[in-house]
């Protein structure tokens, strides 16, 4: 990754952490340290292991501990970011705080990009108290550049479902979906993945879908089929928008930020699938991700998959 200036961007990210594995601020820290970013981090949660062991010790920060800390960094000066990224909270608590203080950080820096993950569950199950989304919809959608929902996490935000009946109205429910989000305030809009169940398409493949808003009623919105792995992992969305960050501040160009992202993650995907050990008997979730031996699969950031434009110029 070239460098734009002498400067290192710097990132405040704020997301889960395990000691074991990796998934939240372990999988972000990495990525963007590897591809020379400076990263703070403030953990929502200190975790032995994440969530799918069927045993988890550790704490969760509290709504007070987060605004101390906050205060810490404002007195001393010491908010002065380029990006901001990030994932699970777990309460909309929590997230009320974080809102609070990146509207603070954006009225004093407006440069600053902020990137949500807004994890808020998958495959129709919530990750996260209920208090969490509508927070998400009314004070951190309207702060968001960019934001990466899963398809679930989509359809929890917008109050409805992505479900294509037939071809002929695939286009339409899904951009329909894209525009609902786009209203409640973010520029660009990343679904990270969606299911062939809900698109009618090939079994052996998932879908990324993203839309940029270039000008009231004006977006361009492109595809970008990838193959379905038959396993499961964990960690993967904390990467993903970890990815999106770095090569979104690369390349400034939501499509190739994207060709970029997804390709990487897959390959660290086959790299976990070959390399990793048998799943421990008492993770539940899926594999750990193999990050450290992908170190030059995430340096070298070959593009195996292209997008496809749907609609440069698509109006109300």
């Amino acid at each position: 990754m070239s460098s734009k200036s002498s400067r290192i961007p710097r990132v405040l990210s704020i997301q889960s952490h395990v000691v074991h594995g990796f998934v939240g601020n372990k999988c972000a820290a990495f990525i963007l340290q590897l591809y020379g970013f400076e990263v703070d981090i403030i953990n929502s949660v200190n975790f032995s292991n994440h969530t799918g062991y069927s045993t988890v010790k550790g704490s969760r920060l509290t709504a007070n501990e987060l605004e101390t800390i906050f205060q810490g960094l404002l007195v001393n000066e010491l908010l002065d970011y380029d990006y901001i990224l990030t994932g699970y909270m777990g309460s909309g608590e929590l997230l009320h705080v974080v809102a609070e203080y990146i509207r603070l950080i954006k009225s004093k820096s407006p440069h600053i990009k902020y990137i949500c993950d807004p994890v808020i569950g998958d495959d129709n199950k919530l990750y996260v108290d209920r208090s969490c989304i509508e927070v998400y919809r009314n004070e951190i959608l309207p702060l968001a550049d960019i934001v990466t929902p899963n398809d679930f996490e989509i359809e929890v935000l917008i109050g409805k479902e992505i479900e294509c009946k037939n071809n002929e109205n695939q286009e339409e429910v899904i951009w329909q979906s894209l525009r609902s989000l786009h209203a409640m305030g973010p520029s660009h809009i990343i679904i990270s993945s969606i299911s062939a169940a809900k698109t009618g398409g090939n079994q052996t493949m998932l879908q990324m879908r993203a839309s940029t808003k270039l000008a009231d009623n004006q977006y361009q919105t492109f595809q970008i089929d990838f193959p379905r792995l038959e396993s499961s992992f964990t960690g993967t969305g904390d990467s993903f928008s970890a990815l999106i960050l770095a090569w979104f501040h690369e390349e400034n160009n939501l499509i190739r930020a994207c060709e970029k992202s997804i390709s990487i993650l897959h390959q660290i995907l086959i790299k976990t699938l070959e390399i990793s050990k048998p799943i421990n008997s008492h993770n539940r979730c899926g594999r750990e991700l193999c990050l450290i031996e992908s170190k030059s699969i995430i340096e070298s950031a070959e593009i195996l998959f292209r997008a496809v434009l749907n609609d440069k110029y698509i109006s109300d």
